[in-house]
């Protein structure tokens, strides 16, 4: 004779946790705009690619941007 009872078995309805990356957009170089690859972080393209002067000047001025001026009367 054949067993036809119901077995209990449980389902879960709650998303459960996704082995994918998060997406993350391409990053872009702020001194020659070029998209770096994905395997490549923005400080090792900056000393690979540009010059200590260009990675200064450009520092320079995005701190001169921020800065308050004063207002003389």
């Amino acid at each position: 004779m054949r067993d036809e009872r119901m077995h209990a078995a449980s389902i879960c309805l709650e998303p459960t946790e996704s082995k994918q990356m998060p997406y993350e957009p391409p990053v872009e170089c702020p001194l020659c705009r070029e998209t770096l690859e994905l395997d490549q972080t923005l400080e090792t393209h900056l000393v690979g690619s540009h010059t200590q002067r260009e990675v200064a000047r450009y520092l320079a001025s995005l701190h001169e941007r921020v800065q308050p001026r004063s207002v003389s009367n």
